[in-house]
């Protein structure tokens, strides 16, 4: 509870005790009208779910709201301080009863008004703001209202729980598939945009870390780590450990020709205006990002399915765009139809020499046909493994399916995003579609391995669904995560240092090991990077600017999805910092970031 705010309400206590009073001793919000807390999304209870690394945590967090006993707890100090308000009202008009002169009867008002006034100076001297206490929040606002709530209806979210910290002795291995997923933050953006906080179960931090770009050096060939680390915004004695996984960079001039099928979902469902008309102008402005050898095919489903354009080079531009344009919706959803006519397109446009890629633009309703997720992962599943991957783009909100979409990238060894505005489909389209299509590194995975003398436990923040026993690290059967070129992937670890370690001191935390396949070649590479004490900075101010907006964007989804790990986190801080943050780096995307969690502050 902010001084500011205590000082406002003492001050409106005083103004209308007798009012109150008179109105049966009625409760007064001590909080401010400034604070009003906006109900969060019922779906915000976790569920535990089982992991390689032990079970996930199960979230008995309570909702933000204050519950009874609370309340009747604080109406009992406001009645108080409300008494005590009238005693002070009742020797005002006793003053003025006793032909005490106007200036006599202040005089006891000013003394608690400039004392409230000193309270407040000192509070603001004190106050510091920030994650780390280095700047004064701004003040709170009101949260607008959504804009569209039906887009708040029938959206499915998978809830996967979130990771304890497990005692290094206990088990010291944390083993994880590599994800490059970004669908989670932009969902999250495109509800913040609509006026509300993300539902909870939509939130995987990982993904909103992955939306970043961070400096890590790109290696020759294949993939790189850096480990570095600094303060823990969740509790002051931990420590954070950043581990950035960097793919190799090629250039459009040195990747093979495409063969992109795409897969679009035009039934009834998408004819809204942020589903069929964003994915017509996401479309458009692909075609002239590939190269001209390139080939593109359509193949649209709702009620069955059908190809709408065979695999064109994209020489022949006009064709794909007239294409493109004459797409319509209507009907029911039956995406099994669509994937098994664009997997049988793309099979028979197989390039040996090239890159195959099957895109699906969806918002992942499945009504016809077989609709569930594992069964459909399934029959796709085996052109991964024949080198035909899979990418899965969401569109839309409201009857919108997370859980299809993340789940069908992950079975076809591809990945998911979602494209909210033309501004989010022009950044996937013009840069990060076409830089990645050529695949690096397949099955990839990580194993950390903490030494217990100098760790006393560790919990890895996301990857929740992506758990890998610790045993098959060393088992390339076992799918892990594909990268394509330049692609980066971030994890974040949150340390308890054993009794009597420092920072100071020269040691070695533990060595995160890196497996993955060649796709060309077949043959697996492992290196891997020790976590040196020296690597991590004790001072927030040390820490580099991408580690800063690494921890800053862990810590949002770590609120957003109300994990009681970030429960000391205060919001109004957590914008200080990604304002800081945002000012450092300059870039759009960090400043919407910034704005993105100032928004989300004003609900708490």
């Amino acid at each position: 509870m902010k001084h500011s705010n205590v000082n406002r309400t003492l001050a409106a206590v005083v103004a209308v005790g007798t009012i109150l009073a008179a109105c049966g001793g009625d409760d007064f919000d001590d909080e401010g009208g400034d604070e009003a807390t906006t109900e969060l999304d019922s779906g915000r209870d976790g569920a535990p779910t089982d992991d390689a690394e032990g079970e996930l945590a199960e979230d008995t967090t309570e909702e933000s709201l204050p519950d009874a006993d609370a309340m009747e707890e604080e109406s009992g100090d406001e009645e108080a301080m409300e008494e005590e308000a009238m005693e002070e009202e009742a020797m005002e008009e006793d003053g003025d009863d006793t032909g005490l002169d106007s200036g006599q009867a202040s005089e006891p008002a000013q003394d608690v008004e400039a004392e409230f006034d000193d309270a407040e100076e000192a509070a603001d001297d004190e106050s510091d703001g920030g994650l780390f206490g280095e700047e004064e929040p701004e003040p709170v606002v009101d949260a607008e209202e959504p804009e569209d709530p039906d887009r708040f209806e029938d959206n499915r979210f998978e809830d996967y729980g979130y990771r304890d910290f497990i005692a290094a002795a206990d088990d010291p291995l944390s083993t994880f598939a590599l994800d490059v997923d970004t669908g989670s933050y932009t969902v999250g953006r495109r509800f913040l945009d609509e006026g509300s906080l993300p539902p909870r179960d939509s939130v995987r931090p990982e993904e909103y870390v992955n939306a970043f770009d961070y400096d890590y050096n790109a290696p020759r060939n294949g993939l790189d780590i850096t480990v570095d680390g600094g303060p823990s915004p969740f509790n002051e004695d931990n420590v954070l450990v950043r581990v950035g996984v960097q793919g190799e960079i090629v250039s459009d001039d040195d990747r093979g020709d495409a063969t992109l099928t795409f897969v679009i979902d035009t039934s009834g469902s998408m004819d809204r205006d942020d589903r069929l008309g964003l994915v017509k102008e996401s479309l458009t402005i692909l075609v002239d990002e590939l190269n001209d050898d390139d080939r593109v095919a359509i193949v649209t489903y709702s009620d069955s399915s059908g190809i709408v354009l065979e695999p064109t080079r994209v020489s022949d531009r006009d064709e794909i765009l007239d294409a493109i344009d004459d797409l319509e919706t209507g009907g029911s959803t039956n995406l099994e139809s669509g994937l098994r006519e664009g997997y049988d397109l793309a099979r028979s446009a197989f390039n040996e020499d090239g890159i195959n890629r099957v895109i699906i633009a969806s918002d992942g309703v499945a009504n016809a046909g077989i609709t569930d997720v594992d069964a459909l992962g399934r029959f796709i599943r085996e052109d991964a493994d024949n080198g035909i991957d899979l990418v899965t783009i969401g569109f839309g909100l409201g009857n919108f399916n997370d859980v299809l979409m993340e789940q069908l990238a992950d079975n076809g060894d591809g990945f998911y995003a979602y494209v909210d505005t033309i501004d989010e489909a022009e950044r996937l389209f013009e840069d990060e579609l076409t830089s990645t299509l050529l695949t690096v590194a397949k099955d990839a995975k990580i194993q950390v391995e903490f030494d217990e003398q100098f760790v006393e436990s560790y919990r890895l923040i996301g990857f929740e669904n992506r758990g890998v026993r610790d045993s098959d690290f060393d088992n390339d059967d076992v799918d892990a995560g594909e990268l394509g070129a330049g692609h980066q992937v971030t994890a974040m670890y949150e340390l308890r240092l054993a009794d009597g370690v420092s920072l100071d001191d020269r040691a070695e935390l533990g060595i995160v090991s890196l497996r993955w396949e060649d796709p060309d070649s077949g043959d697996v590479s492992e290196i891997d990077e020790d976590i040196d004490l020296r690597d991590i900075e004790p001072r927030w101010s040390d820490t580099p600017d991408d580690f800063q907006l690494a921890t800053v964007v862990v810590t949002f989804a770590e609120k957003m999805r109300d994990n009681p790990y970030a429960d000391e986190v205060d919001m109004d801080d957590l914008a200080v910092e990604a304002e800081r943050i945002a000012d450092a780096v300059d870039t759009d995307e960090v400043d919407e970031l910034a704005e993105l969690i100032q928004q989300a502050a004003d609900f708490f």
